[in-house]
């Protein structure tokens, strides 16, 4: 049985690809930016386990969106 798709990942996932349409991996200034987060430690804590080389996957960050 596959895990159903997160309500809002397509529209999310859609935006992410609007800002940032040559990338698949966003920085974490970026991350933060897009989350409205004011530091590194909070992307980190948040989302600490899908950074990979200091970049996080836009679907990753879809996927948080969500809630």
């Amino acid at each position: 049985m596959m895990a159903r798709e997160k309500e809002d990942y397509r529209e999310n996932i859609e935006q992410l690809n609007r800002l940032f349409p040559e990338r698949e991996m966003l920085t974490l200034p970026e991350t933060m930016q897009i989350l409205g987060y004011g530091s590194r430690n909070t992307v980190k804590k948040h989302l600490g386990a899908k950074i990979v080389n200091g970049r996080i996957s836009k679907a990753a960050i879809a996927r948080y969106m969500c809630g």
